[in-house]
């Protein structure tokens, strides 16, 4: 699932509302794939393979990356509030807000990383969490993504 744009819920593109940083989580730069909107410059990453600028520590172009990657934030890095252990290396789920399929509002996605993670305490908490009040999207490798709405989580 390639996605133009990836904005969170509670912010303006490009604008950070935390102190957190990635550290050395690089699940964005191998798990989603990104594209670059009309007018910006070209970049293309497909879903699930690593993204050529990624280095041993990051981001090899960092300061100067894409403008749909300077964009993202993932819900871990979006809300401060969130324990440190839902960070997506440590929890194997990626959690994100992002444009409705459908075209209409928000969704929130999260991505398995590993095998069973989406089941563990913490991302069964948040998916119990935001589930009433925004859809979520489980999408795990391989499989059909599931689609949770209003309480079923």
């Amino acid at each position: 699932m390639t996605r133009r744009t990836r904005t969170t819920r509670n912010s303006e593109p490009g604008t950070r509302n935390s102190k957190r940083t990635c550290g050395e989580c690089r699940a964005c730069c191998i798990t989603l794939g990104f594209e670059a909107a009309p007018g910006e410059s070209t970049f293309t990453k497909p879903p699930n393979t690593p993204c050529g600028h990624l280095i041993q520590i990051g981001c090899g172009i960092y300061a100067d990356r894409p403008s749909v990657c300077q964009r993202f934030e993932c819900a871990w890095i979006s809300a401060p509030n969130l324990p440190d252990a839902l960070r997506p290396d440590r929890s194997g789920v990626l959690f994100c807000t992002n444009d409705h399929p459908d075209g209409e509002g928000y969704a929130v996605f999260a991505y398995e990383l590993q095998p069973g993670a989406i089941e563990t305490p913490l991302p069964r908490w948040l998916i119990e969490q935001v589930v009433s009040e925004l859809p979520v999207f489980i999408v795990r490798p391989g499989e059909p993504i599931e689609v949770l709405e209003g309480g079923e989580g």
